[in-house]
């Protein structure tokens, strides 16, 4: 196939992409089984996508390995564009859709690139850090996701950015003992600081009860941003065409997922939602157009 021909393939999602979307991407994997069936392959591409650069930083021994698997995906998007298969199911899939769909690459790459702070094992610097990263990980994925059903960049870009927000946080707030334990927390460390604690302090084993006090009332400004930008989102989302909406529906799990957390100490206990809730709350979404 020549670089500038349009793929021919179908737009049902194949086994491979499946699992390895449902594996870390779940919600992005169930919102693209309800979308048009036109986008519901390159939506489960760039859910799997997703998946397997968050997997990145968990599975790798040392930064620079990590650097190198991050690397390999950036060569085989850019030779996907170039007509050259990978054999990789995810990147020979996604550079599909990018083809089908005419994706932005910039968007890709920086999905690749805002991994690098997770091997770094940092912490954001300041809210606008936090954002910076929330963006170019969530805010990309809901960016194509709306691209692939052919929302445009004007109608994407306020929905994409205040989903994001909304939806980054909201998750990431469940599974700090897993991102810890991987080397770094979307929390930022001016916001810490303030709170009385050294960040440092995060390294410690076992965390004081100074460090799990500030960590909580972060956690609490965090969600109420969280909040702010759901209803935010929601307004976006009225706006949007009803076919369109599948890109957000990830959104719908925004309160299952602060309900999880309530009454939890999140720095130690994770907190997650069934797959059935999974499912009934995303279909349910679909099915009223209310998120």
């Amino acid at each position: 196939m020549g670089a500038r021909e349009k793929p021919s393939g179908h737009a049902e999602i194949a086994p491979q992409l499946r699992e390895m979307a449902l594996r870390g991407e779940p919600d992005r994997y169930l919102a693209a089984t309800l979308a048009p069936h036109e986008a519901r392959g390159g939506l489960a591409a760039i859910a799997a996508f997703a998946a397997e650069l968050a997997r990145i930083p968990a599975t790798v021994s040392e930064p620079m390995l990590g650097d190198m698997r991050l690397q390999w995906w950036r060569d085989a998007l850019e030779a996907g564009r170039q007509g050259t298969r990978s054999g990789h199911p995810v990147a020979d899939a996604l550079a599909d859709a990018e083809q089908r769909h005419g994706l932005a690459p910039s968007l890709l790459t920086a999905m690749i690139d805002a991994r690098e702070l997770d091997l770094s094992g940092g912490l954001p610097a300041d809210d606008a850090g936090l954002e910076a990263y929330i963006q170019a990980t969530e805010g990309s994925a809901f960016r194509l996701a709306l691209a692939t059903i052919g929302a445009s960049p004007d109608e994407a870009e306020p929905a994409a950015a205040a989903a994001a927000r909304a939806y980054g946080i909201a998750r990431a707030l469940g599974r700090l003992p897993m991102l810890l334990h991987n080397g770094g927390l979307p929390l930022p460390a001016a916001r810490l600081r303030v709170a009385g604690l050294d960040p440092d302090l995060l390294g410690a084993s076992p965390l004081p009860d100074s460090a799990v006090a500030a960590v909580a009332q972060v956690a609490a400004e965090l969600g109420d941003l969280a909040r702010q930008a759901l209803a935010e989102a929601r307004g976006h989302w009225r706006s949007l065409a009803a076919r369109q909406r599948a890109a957000l529906l990830p959104l719908a799990m925004v309160g299952p997922y602060f309900s999880a957390q309530s009454g939890r100490t999140l720095i130690r206990e994770m907190a997650d939602v069934s797959p059935l809730r999974r499912v009934v709350r995303i279909g349910w979404a679909h099915a009223t157009g209310r998120l």
